[in-house]
């Protein structure tokens, strides 16, 4: 590393949908925290088709010594169903960063999880594809992630709590990384929130052609998003059964997240 100690990193690590785009967004206030660019660089995933390709995971930084402390990523798809192995690479790499991971009632970050993935014209899995639900295995990346780090280097969070009280949130984390806290924040509003999910016409239309609307001439572009967005479904919603089903899936990670670190799973219906 050139400028970066191995120690210095800041790593948002998941869970997908559980406001980390948000926490992210807040933490980019603090001025001794450099940001990377982009959030999420998914730079030690094997599977995540936004990887940012670069040579060195520094570059991701504009880090002055001088003034910055810690250098933050957010990326995701490090604890995403499939991306088994992420902690081990990041090791490999050398550095030894602190980790945040934050949790999120399942149910909730499943639906919100699936309709962000139907703006994908190619998205074609049921809501309870593995990719999906096993996301959702908390236990396991806590896991994964406190043995090859040490559980001393992991805080974990709770989305409710930040819901709450984004300010606090924050400052828990620079206290973890060993900052001083943020006297004001700018802006808690939700980042990266989930629209509503494309209809079969307008991704159709997308996937054959990707550049009709982003290419059109404005007095095009804007009245056929209008037109586009308003035939737009609501958000799809579990079904009692396909509850049912995530739940019996989900019951022994919950059952170990609950015993292991406390989580209160119960008022998630585990």
């Amino acid at each position: 590393m050139s400028k970066i100690d191995p120690q210095q990193f800041l790593l948002i690590i998941g869970s997908m949908k559980s406001a980390t785009t948000s926490l992210f967004s807040l933490l980019a206030e603090h001025p001794e925290i450099c940001p990377s660019e982009p959030k999420e660089p998914e730079f030690f995933s094997k599977h995540q088709g936004h990887r940012k390709e670069i040579a060195r995971y520094e570059d991701l930084w504009d880090f002055d010594p001088a003034r910055h402390r810690i250098a933050m990523e957010g990326s995701t798809g490090y604890t995403k169903f499939g991306e088994r192995g992420a902690a081990e690479a990041i090791h490999a790499y050398g550095i030894r960063p602190r980790l945040v991971y934050m949790v999120r009632n399942p149910f909730d970050r499943i639906e919100s999880h699936y309709n962000f993935m139907r703006r994908n014209p190619d998205w074609r899995r049921p809501i309870t594809h593995p990719d999906l639900v096993q996301t959702s295995n908390y236990y396991l990346y806590l896991k994964d992630f406190g043995a090859v780090f040490g559980p001393e280097n992991l805080l974990l969070l709770d989305y409710d709590d930040f819901v709450r009280d984004p300010k606090q949130m924050a400052n828990d984390v620079c206290a973890f990384a060993g900052l001083p806290e943020m006297a004001e924040i700018a802006d808690a509003s939700a980042r990266n929130v989930t629209e509503k999910p494309k209809s079969e016409l307008e991704r159709t239309l997308r996937r054959m052609a990707p550049g009709l609307v982003s290419q059109s001439p404005d007095f095009v572009k804007r009245p056929l998003r209008r037109a586009m967005e308003a035939i737009r479904p609501d958000k799809t919603r579990l079904t009692p059964a396909q509850r049912q089903q995530i739940t019996a899936d989900l019951a022994p990670d919950m059952a170990r997240l609950q015993a292991e670190f406390g989580v209160d799973v119960a008022r998630w219906g585990f």
